[in-house]
């Protein structure tokens, strides 16, 4: 994909052997910056500003998902650490594509000396939040997944901790899987022409170089992690997802045209209900199987917004998936031509001078062509990465409104949880005052029990006499204890009076 070998080349050296060397007789000259005229107006003028342009984007998507409205949806954290992971990657795209090419066409000598050392960082780096990227890419399809296909099975598992528990895991197999990245560059010194003085230069390690080892991370760890298992995975649960959306339209469609053909008999429904008595009508309507406290829109509402956010997931696949199949293309094509080439060397030791040329020629068009479909596979990643808020824009209206919010076109509405549960209440409360029959029922039931609770109930001792209930509730123990306090406090009184 992006960051691979082939885009360091231009400016790698052979040599391995000058790190420790102090004289400027032993340090080697530096090896051109070469970048041909593809590569260079391919990163200045298309990678540059979508690189500039993605870092803003990200910026305020990390803005908006880190409010306290966005972090209630599980779905929203996993879109906060992508947009995290993409802003990491366009940095380091930037630093290792574009920067080394705006350091070769300086004559400042500390961009010379500095874009070694940043591109050692940045390679390792960028791969690591790439793939942080594509699996939780992955992990928001399985994700909806649950929630569309499998909703019970999502009550049970998709919850705060596991959610978590799945970011942090991709973040950790990112870096473990791309940890050997790392010990493939090294930084050397050679003695620059331009300046004559002893600069910083990237090489190629030893480790990089062995033929069994790129076999091993490039054909088949690289290809594998980063390509089959990923676009497979999200292909087969994508597909269930918009089968299943085909499914709930089709169901929706059939509702809506029952609906219509039963017009008529809510028209004579309605006519049964002309004169029917306040405290019958409720009653009515139960029977009629209308339910006058259910809005048609407060019943859609959840579901539109299911619908959105599932529409939103497949947009962002859909735009993963074609911007990086370029590079899986790519990728599968430079496999095929080093195999290619090592057989060749091993079998035709012996070829005609006029058949090297002709095929030297043909490699050089053909590296042309795959110089261009590199960069514009580096292009359109760049492009995925920068491309979400527009996603987000067009299906969020919760995000449409904190952009508003922030840029001041629109006041913020807050959302309090004591007025929702206060709102459930009074929605009890008025299914109560519209059924006065079942309100006046209930009433009832519960002084019933009361009483037969109350006649059920033993002899009780009240200052070891023994006080039986008659079973009219009038007078209980607590009117006992009184009698006897009042009692108690006139005796008092009388012999006070007498002393």
């Amino acid at each position: 994909m992006l960051f691979h070998q082939y885009v360091c080349t231009p400016y790698l050296s052979s040599e391995r052997s000058w790190i420790g060397m102090t004289t400027t007789a032993e340090i080697p000259p530096c090896e051109p910056h070469i970048f041909n005229d593809i590569q260079t107006n391919a990163r200045l003028f298309g990678g540059m500003p979508i690189a500039i342009f993605g870092i803003l984007t990200n910026t305020i998507n990390i803005v908006v998902f880190l409010d306290q409205e966005m972090r209630c949806s599980l779905v929203n954290h996993f879109l906060l650490v992508l947009s995290i992971s993409d802003l990491l990657l366009l940095l380091c795209n930037f630093f290792m594509l574009i920067f080394p090419v705006i350091a070769s066409m300086s004559n400042s000598v500390a961009l010379h000396d500095s874009f070694p050392l940043i591109l050692w960082y940045a390679y390792p780096i960028g791969l690591s939040t790439q793939t942080c990227g594509v699996y939780l890419t992955v992990l928001v399809s399985v994700h909806r997944y649950l929630g569309v296909c499998q909703p019970f099975r999502a009550k049970r598992w998709v919850s705060g901790t596991p959610v978590k528990c799945a970011i942090i895991g991709s973040i950790v197999f990112s870096i473990l899987i791309n940890i050997h990245t790392w010990l493939e560059l090294s930084i050397a010194e050679c003695l620059s022409a331009e300046f004559n003085i002893s600069v910083r230069s990237i090489t190629l390690t030893a480790l990089k170089s062995e033929e069994t080892y790129n076999i091993i991370t490039k054909c088949i760890l690289y290809t594998l992690v980063m390509f089959v298992i990923p676009f497979v995975t999200l292909i087969i649960v994508n597909w269930r997802i918009i089968v299943a959306l085909k499914q709930s339209t089709r169901m929706r469609n059939r509702l809506s045209s029952q609906k219509s053909t039963q017009s008529t008999s809510m028209i004579n429904n309605f006519r049964l209900l002309k004169n029917a008595k306040y405290s019958e009508l409720f009653g009515k309507f139960g029977r009629l199987g209308f339910n006058p406290l259910r809005s048609p829109g407060l019943s859609k509402g959840g579901s539109v917004r299911d619908r959105s956010v599932t529409l939103m997931l497949l947009a962002i696949v859909a735009i993963f998936l074609c911007c990086n199949c370029l590079a899986f293309c790519n990728n599968i094509y430079e496999i095929v031509r080093d195999t290619r080439a090592h057989i060749e060397n091993d079998s035709n030791s012996t070829q005609s001078m006029l058949t090297k040329d002709a095929d030297a020629s043909l490699l050089d068009r053909s590296q042309d062509i795959f110089d261009f479909s590199v960069e514009l596979s580096n292009i359109l990643i760049s492009l995925n990465s920068s491309s979400s808020i527009f996603v987000y824009l067009v299906f969020s209206s919760k995000y449409r409104s904190i952009i508003k919010h922030c840029l001041g076109l629109e006041k913020r509405k807050k959302i309090n949880g004591v007025a929702i549960t206060t709102a459930m209440v009074a929605q009890r409360a008025l299914e109560l005052s519209f059924l006065p029959d079942e309100a006046e029922a209930r009433r009832v039931k519960r002084e019933g029990e009361e009483r037969q609770y109350r006649k059920q109930r033993p002899p009780k001792l009240v200052r070891g006499v023994t006080i039986q209930d008659d079973g009219d509730g009038e007078r209980t123990v607590d009117e006992v204890d009184n009698e006897s306090c009042r009692m108690f406090i006139s005796c008092s009184r009388h012999s006070t009076s007498r002393e």
